[in-house]
């Protein structure tokens, strides 16, 4: 048994990198779902970001929310939330779809604001959960327990703004964030009384260390996917070898995708193919991302030889090793912005240490910590923060090349920019409907562009 905490973020836009939240809900609950305390939290816009037009639309957000004193700034933002997350621990840390979005924006704040946990939903004795991928689970197993809408296309939608009030939930403003929360609880409520032995299985998915013991036991398992548009569905498969740079990645081999005699003559390049091909016959899963694997009931004697084949082939699991290594051509780091460096090694103990007293330092002698870093990540980000919080801080020379860094930023071009831009505000906003105040924003985005000496008409 254990407490839960349900969350979710609204956002600047869709890059968990390149963009920040504006508000944090969270909800703590007993094991029972008895809520234990709530948050809603606001935050002002970073200087370095234009929010997106068609996020702000979404959100509600007005210009004025981006700026309002009465809110915390970014980095009080990150240090209130990296508190709660050691306030509530232990607990399981949960939301709709948080494990490939609410999640990374949880780490990129507290990697871009100096947090000495970037990963504090996996610290403390808390884990991790996803809704969304317990309600593939629920439609390929159980799907009777809950009713299933239908989105603008005729499909079936697996929107938490459609599937909460279908069921029986009252969403009426949804895309706020405590609102979002609200919902969550309710459809995991649904799940947790209505298919409890489900539930249940679903539950022990947060636990990588159980799962990895199933897993490496080579039992057959089950574990619900969706790819694309299509409907979720259960693959059954093995455990046949892990990824030797990252033990978290395991191959997992579609145990109906072949015949046993096909499965003993894979060779190298075979077994290269069956990892990058579509359809994939080995799919490279993660045991620390809540995937919903369960032990098959009742497998066939096909589908244990397979597995028995795969538990003595050491050989075998080598060369799924080699192939999931190799599957992606390495990434020339110096290449990267500092915001897609946060996977670039762990920090230092000499760093975290200076993280811990970068929390309760004053400005000044925040300055002086930054020099101290050893990470080159830790002290370029140190100078952003500088030249947010503490500009008096820095040097003519210093301000000046913050302003040709935020120039730079916003004026650049190309397929490959990975955030808001100038170009792609104008271009949102072209497109935006006369529901959104076109010249309430276009009067933000071009005081924003003055501010920092550009001229610009949107």
């Amino acid at each position: 048994m254990q407490n839960y905490v349900f969350y979710d973020f609204e956002t600047t836009g869709t890059h968990t990198a390149f963009d920040q939240p504006l508000q944090f809900a969270a909800i703590a609950t007993d094991e029972n779902l008895k809520e234990l305390e709530r948050v809603d939290l606001r935050c002002q816009l970073a200087p370095h970001i234009l929010p997106s037009p068609f996020a702000m639309h979404v959100t509600g957000v007005k210009p004025e929310q981006l700026l309002d004193k009465n809110f915390l700034n970014y980095f009080e933002f990150a240090q209130t939330i990296q508190a709660l997350t050691e306030k509530w621990a232990p607990a399981c840390w949960l939301g709709y779809n948080t494990i490939a979005f609410d999640e990374q924006v949880l780490r990129q704040m507290f990697y871009q604001n100096l947090q000495p946990n970037i990963y504090a939903t996996q610290l403390f004795g808390n884990v991790r959960q996803d809704l969304m991928k317990m309600i593939f689970a629920v439609y390929a197993d159980a799907p009777e327990i809950l009713k299933w809408p239908l989105g603008d296309n005729g499909k079936i939608s697996f929107k938490l703004d459609r599937l909460a009030p279908i069921n029986g939930f009252s969403h009426e403003n949804a895309h706020d964030a405590l609102n979002d929360v609200e919902a969550t609880i309710f459809i995991f409520k649904l799940i947790k009384e209505r298919a409890p032995r489900l539930f249940e299985n679903l539950m022990s998915s947060t636990d990588k260390h159980f799962i990895s013991i199933q897993l490496k036991q080579f039992k057959p398992m089950s574990v619900s996917l969706r790819f694309g548009g299509h409907l979720p569905k259960n693959y059954v498969g093995c455990y046949c070898g892990e990824n030797k740079s990252n033990s978290n990645q395991i191959g997992f081999l579609d145990l109906e995708a072949l015949n046993i005699s096909d499965l003993k003559s894979m060779g190298k390049e075979e077994i290269t193919a069956a990892v990058q091909d579509s359809p994939k016959v080995i799919r490279a899963l993660s045991i620390n991302k809540a995937e919903t694997f369960r032990e098959l009931i009742n497998p066939t004697d096909e589908i244990l030889e397979k597995c028995a084949f795969l538990q003595t082939n050491s050989e075998f699991q080598m060369m799924v090793s080699d192939a999931l290594d190799n599957r992606f051509e390495p990434i020339d780091v110096s290449e990267l912005e500092v915001e897609e460096k946060i996977y670039s090694g762990f920090f230092e103990s000499t760093d975290r240490h200076l993280l811990d007293q970068f929390q309760g330092a004053s400005w000044p002698d925040r300055s002086e910590l930054i020099k101290s870093f050893k990470d080159d990540r830790l002290r370029q980000i140190g100078q952003r923060l500088l030249a947010f919080y503490a500009p008096d801080l820095l040097s003519n020379d210093q301000k000046s090349r913050f302003t040709e860094f935020l120039q730079s930023r916003w004026k650049a071009t190309g397929e490959d920019v990975k955030w808001n831009t100038i170009d792609k505000v104008a271009s949102d906003l072209s497109e935006m409907d006369s529901e959104f105040n076109l010249e309430e924003w276009k009067m933000f985005y071009n005081t924003c562009m003055s501010n920092i000496g550009l001229s610009a008409s949107l």
